[in-house]
C-alpha cells in the first residue's frame, strides 16, 4: 500500500471581530486608561440626527481631539527643551567652577581659550576688547582662541545697548556688527557665534566675550540667554579682581 501524500495544512488566518474586542476591553476595563493615545486614533462618532440637524457633538469630540494631539506635540517639544536646557545648565556650572578656581589672569585666560573650547564643544573662544590703539593680533590655524581688540563702540553696536547676550543662528545672513574684527583671521569659518557683554568696573572700555562654531543654527534666538548671562558675571568678576590686584 502507498502512502497517502499529506496535504500542506492551510494557514490559519483570523480577523478579530466586535465580539471579541468589546469582550476583551470588559476583561481588561484599564486597557483605555492605561492607552489613552488610542482614543485620539478613534473616529469622533457623528449621529444622524435628521435633515438639517447637525451634530455638534461630534464636532467637539473631533476638536478635543485634535487639541490632545496639538498639546502632546508642545508636551514632546518642552520636554526636548527642558533636556537641552538641563544639558546646558551643567556645562555652565563646570565652566563656572574652572574659572572660579583660577589663581590669576594668565590662568584665567587659559580657561577660556582652551578649556572652554572643548567643553562647549565649539570652534573658536575670543575675548575682545574695545582699544583706540590696534595691535597685532594674528593667530596660526591651530587656535584661532584669544584676545582680540576691536573698535571704541563696538560692543554696543554688535550686542546692542543693555543688551548682555546676542545669539546668531547664521553669521552669514544675520552678520553683527564688527563680526571680521570679533573674528579676525577666522570669519570666514565662523557659522553661528553667542556674543557676551562683560561688565567690569576696573577697565573703563567694554569686553565682550564670543563663541564661534564653523556649522549654522548652534545659537539661535529659541535658546535661553540666563545661563551665558551668568557665565559672563563669572568671567567679568574674576577678570576685574585679577586686573584690579594688578592696579594696586
Amino acid at each position: 500500500m502507498s502512502a497517502k501524500k499529506s496535504e500542506p495544512s492551510a494557514k490559519k488566518t483570523s480577523e478579530l471581530t466586535a465580539d471579541q474586542v468589546r469582550d476583551y476591553l470588559k476583561a481588561h476595563p484599564e486597557f483605555l486608561a492605561k492607552n489613552l493615545d488610542v482614543m485620539g486614533e478613534v473616529p469622533a462618532p457623528e449621529r444622524d440626527l435628521g435633515e438639517g440637524v447637525i451634530d455638534f457633538q461630534h464636532f467637539m469630540v473631533k476638536n478635543l481631539q485634535k487639541d490632545t494631539k496639538t498639546l502632546r506635540s508642545r508636551y514632546d517639544v518642552l520636554v526636548d527643551f527642558c533636556r537641552d536646557n538641563m544639558s546646558v545648565q551643567a556645562l555652565v556650572h563646570q565652566a563656572a567652577l574652572k574659572l572660579i578656581r583660577t589663581g590669576s589672569l594668565e590662568q584665567l585666560l587659559e580657561v577660556l581659550t582652551l578649556d572652554l573650547v572643548s567643553l562647549f564643544d565649539v570652534d573658536v573662544v575670543r575675548m575682545a576688547m574695545e582699544s583706540e590703539t590696534r595691535f597685532d593680533t594674528s593667530y596660526g590655524e591651530q587656535n584661532y582662541s584669544g584676545i582680540v581688540f576691536i573698535d571704541p563702540g563696538m560692543v554696543d553696536d554688535a550686542i546692542g545697548i543693555n543688551k548682555n547676550v546676542l545669539l546668531i543662528e547664521d553669521c552669514q545672513a544675520t552678520m553683527p556688527a564688527g563680526f571680521e574684527q570679533i573674528f579676525s583671521d577666522c570669519e570666514n569659518m565662523i557659522a553661528s557665534c553667542a556674543l557676551l557683554r562683560l561688565e567690569l568696573d576696573t577697565v573703563g572700555k567694554h569686553i565682550m566675550l564670543a563663541f564661534g562654531v564653523r556649522y549654522k543654527d548652534r545659537f539661535h534666538s529659541g535658546q535661553g540667554v540666563e545661563l551665558l548671562h551668568f557665565l559672563a558675571q563669572i568671567v567679568a568678576h574674576q577678570m576685574d579682581m585679577y586686573l584690579h590686584d594688578l592696579s594696586i
